[in-house]
């Protein structure tokens, strides 16, 4: 059929497509799909979600509240880092505030015997007031810091 003279520019030809087509596949195929839940309760108490989180900076750091169904059940409710909301105009602490009752969305998971709400929406049912933390895709804070332009990065423990 082919001669040799064929065969290398028509190898070379199939393997540029299947270098070009499995990237364009991979990033047309974004499949990922997402179980939302809501739960309503109130905020007994802002936590810090960051390993590296001194105690005494765990409050004015907080990535997370903790939250108390109506059925007594306490759940973590993850709202992202707080270095990402340092650089907000609005942040979750100016729409709720211990002792708010809330209605938060997001994706219910299991993690070391604590169940976890990573927040998409939050309303506090108080006063109305509604944040959204994030929709499909990466969250806000995706990169890091240091991409989001917050430098000096870490932050000295002098600033705090």
């Amino acid at each position: 059929m082919f001669g040799s003279k064929f065969a290398m520019p028509a190898l070379a030809v199939v393997v540029l497509g299947l270098l070009v087509a499995v990237p364009v596949s991979i990033a047309l195929d974004d499949s990922a799909t997402y179980e939302l839940s809501s739960v309503e309760g109130t905020i007994t108490e802002f936590v810090c979600c960051d390993e590296e989180c001194d105690c005494d900076l765990c409050d004015e750091r907080a990535g997370a509240f903790m939250l108390e169904t109506d059925d007594g059940e306490m759940i973590k409710v993850e709202f992202g880092p707080w270095w990402y909301w340092e650089t907000q105009d609005i942040t979750v602490r100016d729409v709720v505030a211990v002792g708010d009752r809330v209605n938060v969305t997001g994706e219910l998971v299991e993690e070391d015997d604590m169940t976890v709400m990573k927040a998409w929406v939050i309303k506090n049912l108080d006063t109305g007031e509604e944040i959204t933390i994030k929709v499909e895709g990466c969250p806000p804070w995706a990169g890091g810091p240091i991409k989001l332009g917050i430098e000096p990065w870490p932050p000295s423990e002098e600033e705090d």
